[in-house]
């Protein structure tokens, strides 16, 4: 059967190259058919597969003894063979009965053996390294930025309401974040934000985003702890922004009556201004502006080509190739001169031979001109699409899964990816790091926009255009890989916010989602939802957001690999134990149970990540942990005996983050800390514990660690610290005797280090001396709470790289370093309630503002 299966892989992916197969309605029809057959057939091969991992299960519980054992193992063995013996034999005959009409109806220029020939002919090439978020390859906008920024200089105190409008993929947004970017950097306003709005959004979580964005998490909390109506989160916002100076993006509205429903918006005539996004002239007049619509201009042909050229991997220093240089004309032309194709194609054309010919053909596949026409962008992008090896497609078309502008974090992609099965290992890397590399390459193709950067230069969260979303949600309705709206035979679903009613006669005939493999739901319908999951016998990915969802209704789905229970109001954990095929387990309780959560793991083989979150502190029990011989990430336990017994272990832990520290554990997590050789990330809260940073010095591994304490520490570290590849270094309510500043100067990788004290009584004073090549690679330094240092000295030649200070609520610093004056690469200081620093820094006036005036940014 498995053998046949790839037969059929080939099939699909061979009339999937090949654009005769896809406008033929007949061999269409076909495949489609062909596809529901393959999917009974991966049904069968799993059943067989689970119900083996089931009895060996059972025996291996001694659930039955000596004869009786083996010969009810004999007994099940063979009927279960029987049964897939007679599934086989229907999924054959179906198979014959489709080959048949192909030669009856004419179609058969087309044999899965002659397909399955052609397999693995495509090959993956390595993607180009990734740039930063703020390097992107904007080009052309510079000017058009220009033009934005004297409207906003040129005020008259009365609010400025500034609308970009331009079809999809044009750039609106990027040039909203560079004109933002400037704002932020080189203009004097008390508030900044940007809101994302889109197309289906929700009127009160709108509201609570613009809550946090515009008065910060604090406030936020407190408001919703509240539990305030809408009308009550609009008053809230409008009386904040009443007496400030405020600068606001809302990006991406498609409704003209959004600003009738969220005017919250004061005028208070102090030069604040508005900035939104729209792709519609008709929604930028109804926000009454003072201002003709900017609209967005196309690229020139020069613009054109050197954003193609960049995107393409070719170095534009050098010169363009001259036989380039008519093929890639025709491609802009074919493009529209619009931005998004362009990259997408040049995305393309980085994976190719960069020869006249090669250009030539993939300027002959776009044959759609665009005009006006979001849908004939969409053909264009569709040849990105294309252009992806087999393994990037499933890998691609899951980006549809999630909703239009959904931020997602990419250890979430990749481990989705692998409870699918989408991703194979290689002797060198594990599935996941694989599966890293699948998303880098994605985001090289520009399929995929990076939004954020790990401490390594990787992605750490991203984003799929609402274009390119389109084009996932479309092509894998196309292929059956998901499904929007509950159907018979659906095999990943996403659903949202239920309307009354909607679908009900569907979700409540629970036999239609038998098969159903994936379930996404996004705040549903709670009773809708236990219906889906009832019906769903064989899921193996449920991700569930903002629902209260019982574990014990889906204890019995032996085939789950991946469970995502965010924003819960409550979830039983007790029959975490029967899913033995579970890879991930990640929860997020957002209530306070009050009581101590004891979660059996001891079955629980195949686990790879156990991320556990909570708005509040309560305790946490895992018990069976060391069956996990894969665990590669264990977040949110408490400490305990464990760390002696089980942790050593755990030799394959990468990110490891302990709650409820004491000073009792100190000398287990000493002793069991240096064998997880593999360890990336350590997180260390709670009243202590923490034996020092000396012991870490062999975990060459070691990226991030982060120290959060309740209370000072008593333990002076001993020891050299040697750790050259440490990246990331946070301290949380520790003495400055405990982060020795000589210590970490050296550390030879240190690029982020954050230092925050809680101490709030008067004490002794430290003096900070940073000397010339100290902190080599240092580029974000964040004091917070620092009180106990005095007085900083920073001499030329220090910290070379930092390209952000951020000194907060550090009253004990009487005045900034001097030496802060050598650091040209400094770009940010950000002062937040500094007493007498803030003084000091006043533009033209203050006492430090000769040291500082060349960073771009204050705030």
């Amino acid at each position: 059967m498995e053998r046949e299966l790839q037969r059929m892989q080939a099939f699909f992916e061979y009339a999937d190259e090949h654009l005769e197969f896809k406008s033929d309605p007949r061999t269409r029809i076909y495949v489609n058919q062909m596809r529901e057959i393959a999917f009974e057939g991966e049904d069968v091969v799993e059943e067989f597969m689970v119900k083996e991992q089931r009895k060996k299960r059972k025996l291996s519980e001694g659930i039955l003894s000596g004869f009786r054992k083996r010969y009810a193992c004999i007994f099940c063995t063979l009927k279960d063979r029987h049964d897939i013996g007679t599934e086989i034999e229907k999924i054959n005959k179906k198979i014959n009965e489709i080959t048949n009409s192909l030669k009856t109806y004419g179609t058969n220029n087309f044999s899965i053996s002659e397909a399955s020939t052609n397999q693995g002919m495509k090959q993956w090439s390595r993607p180009q390294p990734l740039l930063p978020p703020d390097e992107k390859d904007i080009i052309g906008l510079d000017d058009q930025a220009n033009d934005i920024m004297v409207q906003l200089e040129g005020q008259d105190g009365r609010q400025r309401v500034l609308p970009i409008i331009g079809m999809g993929g044009l750039g609106k947004t990027t040039l909203a974040r560079k004109v933002y970017n400037r704002v932020k950097a080189s203009m004097d306003f008390q508030c900044l934000a940007w809101i994302t709005v889109s197309k289906g959004y929700n009127q009160k979580e709108l509201l609570q985003l613009m809550v946090k964005e515009i008065m910060g998490h604090g406030a936020a909390k407190e408001l919703f702890d509240k539990m305030l109506s809408k009308g009550d989160l609009a008053i809230a916002i409008s009386e904040f922004l009443m007496k400030k100076k405020y600068f606001i993006v809302l990006d991406d509205i498609w409704n003209d009556k959004f600003w009738e429903t969220f005017n919250v918006f004061p005028d208070s005539k102090n030069g604040s201004s508005l900035m939104i996004t729209t792709r519609f002239e008709n929604v930028a007049m109804s926000f009454g502006a003072n201002n003709p619509p900017f609209k967005m201009k196309f690229l020139g042909i020069e613009e054109c080509l050197e954003l193609l050229v960049k995107k393409a991997g070719l170095d534009v220093g050098k010169g363009f190739p001259i036989d380039l240089n008519e093929p890639a004309k025709q491609i802009v032309e074919r493009c529209g001169h619009l931005p998004l194709s362009l990259a997408v194609i040049g995305g393309i054309l980085s994976t190719r031979i960069h020869t006249a010919s090669e250009w030539w053909n993939v300027a002959r596949k776009i044959k759609w001109e665009l005009s006006n026409r979001p849908q004939d962008c969409i053909e264009i992008l569709r040849l990105s699409y294309d252009d992806l090896p087999t393994h990037l497609k499933s890998c691609f078309l899951y980006f549809g899964l999630f909703p239009e502008d959904y931020l997602i974090d990419a250890k979430t992609i990749i481990r989705l990816w692998v409870a699918e099965g989408f991703i194979q290992p290689t002797e060198e890397n594990t599935v996941e790091e694989v599966a890293s590399e699948y998303l880098k390459d994605l985001v090289s193709r520009s399929m995929i926009q990076m939004v954020a950067e790990d401490y390594i230069g990787g992605v750490e969260t991203c984003h799929i255009h609402d274009l390119m979303h389109e084009l996932s949600v479309n092509r894998a309705k196309e292929t059956k890989f998901l499904s929007t709206k509950p159907s018979v035979g659906a095999r990943r679903l996403k659903v949202s916010e239920f309307a009354d009613n909607e679908n009900d006669d569907i979700v409540e005939d629970k036999l239609i989602f038998r098969n159903l493999r994936a379930l996404f739901a996004f705040k549903p319908d709670s009773q809708q939802l236990k219906n889906l999951c009832d019906g769903s016998p064989r899921v193996k990915v449920l991700y569930c957001t903002g629902c209260n969802i019982h574990v014990q209704e889906i204890g019995r789905k032996y085939h789950l690999r991946y469970l995502d229970v965010q924003h819960s109001g409550g979830v039983d954990l007790q029959n975490v134990r029967h899913l033995f095929n579970l890879q991930t387990l990640s929860v997020e309780f957002d209530r306070d149970l009050s009581k101590e959560i004891e979660i059996d793991l001891l079955q629980l083989r195949n686990l790879r990540h156990v991320i556990l979150h909570s708005r509040y502190v309560y305790r946490i029990s895992l018990y069976g942990l060391e069956g996990a011989k894969d665990l590669q990430t264990l977040i949110g336990v408490d400490a305990g005996d464990w760390i002696e017994s089980v942790l050593p272990k755990l030799i394959k832990l990468r990110t490891l983050k302990i709650q409820n520290c004491k000073e009792s554990h100190s000398k287990a997590l000493e002793v069991s800390l240096v064998q997880l050789k593999h360890l990336v990330t350590l997180h260390l809260e709670g009243e202590g514990g923490f034996p020092g940073l000396y012991i870490l010095s062999g975990l060459v591994h070691l990226l991030e660690v982060r120290v959060k304490l309740n209370q000072i520490m008593t333990v002076v570290p001993k020891g050299q610290v040697q750790m050259i590849n440490l990246n990331k270094l946070i301290f949380i309510g520790c003495e400055p005797k405990h982060y020795p500043i000589e210590m970490l100067a050296k550390l030879p990788s240190l690029r982020y280090l954050h230092v925050e004290e809680f101490i709030y009584e008067r004490c002794c004073s430290v003096e900070w001396h940073m000397k010339q090549g100290d902190f080599p690679h240092l580029q974000v330094l964040i004091l917070d709470f620092v009180r106990r240092v005095r007085s900083w000295i920073v001499d030329d030649g220090a910290l070379p790289h930092l390209q952000r200070l951020t000194i907060y609520n550090n009253y004990g610093l009487n005045m900034l370093p001097d030496g802060l004056r050598h650091i040209n690469t400094l770009r940010q200081l950000e002062l937040i309630y500094p007493g007498v620093l803030r003084r000091r820094a006043e533009k033209d006036t203050g006492a430090d503002w000769d040291k500082i005036k060349h960073i771009p940014m204050i705030m």
